[in-house]
């Protein structure tokens, strides 16, 4: 039988280790920037960060890591930063609750700084539950605890400014330099002015302009060149704005026909516009009334200026929410029901390619 000499087997080990250790490559790390977002760039918003796509590739340019319950994110490109409402807890699903305003930098993608605000935001993930002001220094956050209020934040003094009670009134829909409209349950816009230094100045209401019972509008809305987009839930469009201290409503036209009376707008974020060229895209269904969160089966393309249907893309797999991105060649990005993202172009409406995104997800436009 061999016997091993121990003191031998020392000694050899202790040649041996820093020979082979010699022999391992240091691994160098590197930190890469983002860089300067491009003209097709979106943000695929889901319950596990925000992730940022181009649009023309296909590829992912970077990740915020948001809070799982941010119902928005928008961003200022002069400033290049995002600004993201967030909800934290500190035991994780219970414990002290926190809301704030997360501020950060486009380059890194790193949180660079926090502004607490004091009352509960709405957690829904609704784009116009955020609305970052024209002027780019003042952002509007909804609240609802259970009742309406908005907070205001200064975000390039990092800042809370505070807290307007909206009672009956939601969604922010910024017009003007630094005023909001709110749609209202008695079937009336209301508009808040602020002042130089982000405080309420003025605040007026419209003329009841709808029928809440017979034929309500959704509080998913469309940014138009001028003011914003409202449909109704039977598909009726208006366009409002302000004009000073003026509510402004338009003439609305339907984007049904003689005979689609059974057509619905529904989904998540069905409705997007292209500020340009006045094109509204639209997912609908065939379905009853209060079908309103069926997906959509087609994207029906309309002229705003018009009030002309242009065409009806048809979908394999319903869509749950969509946008078109804004420069000369948009494109229109589509997340199914089945958490697939779709890229079409948003002037000729061919399909160009599918992205894969982790799951179902809210998009933002750059």
């Amino acid at each position: 039988m061999r016997v091993t000499n121990p003191l031998a087997l020392a000694l050899a080990l202790f040649v041996f280790i820093p020979l082979a250790s010699a022999q391992i490559v240091p691994e160098e790390i590197s930190i890469d920037t983002m860089p300067d977002p491009g003209p097709n760039w979106f943000i695929s918003k889901t319950a596990n960060g925000g992730y940022i796509f181009d649009a023309a590739t296909g590829e992912m340019q970077g990740m915020l890591s948001l809070s799982r319950r941010t119902p928005a994110v928008t961003m200022w490109r002069p400033r290049g930063e995002f600004y993201a409402a967030e909800t934290y807890l500190s035991r994780g699903v219970r414990g002290e609750r926190t809301d704030l305003v997360a501020v950060y930098d486009f380059e890194n993608l790193s949180p660079v700084a926090e502004i607490i605000i004091p009352n509960h935001m709405a957690r829904l993930s609704l784009r116009n539950h955020l609305g970052l002001m024209n002027n780019g220094r003042h952002l509007a956050v909804l609240n609802m605890n259970p009742g309406h209020s908005v907070s205001i934040v200064d975000v390039e003094d990092r800042v809370f400014i505070y807290e307007a009670s909206t009672p009956g009134c939601a969604v922010i829909m910024p017009v003007a330099d630094s005023d909001f409209l709110q749609l209202c349950g008695d079937g009336t816009l209301q508009l808040i002015q602020l002042d130089i230094s982000g405080f309420e100045e003025n605040r007026v209401r419209s003329e009841i302009f709808f029928n809440v019972m017979e034929d309500a509008i959704f509080d998913r809305t469309a940014r138009s060149a001028n003011g914003w987009y409202l449909i109704t839930h039977a598909g009726t469009i208006y366009e409002v704005t302000s004009q000073g201290s003026e509510i402004i409503i338009n003439e609305s036209w339907s984007v049904t026909q003689e005979g689609e009376e059974s057509w619905r707008p529904g989904g998540d974020e069905f409705i997007t516009a292209h500020r340009d060229t006045g094109l509204l895209f639209v997912a609908m269904h065939e379905g009853e009334v209060d079908t309103h969160h069926v997906p959509g089966e087609e994207i029906w393309v309309l002229d705003a200026n018009s009030g002309r249907r242009l065409h009806r893309i048809e979908l394999e797999v319903p869509a749950t929410s969509i946008m078109v991105t804004q420069e000369d060649q948009p494109k229109l990005i589509v997340a199914d029901d089945d958490g697939g993202t779709h890229v079409y172009n948003a002037l000729t409406f061919a399909f160009e390619r599918t992205i894969v995104t982790p799951s179902a997800a809210m998009f933002e436009d750059f």
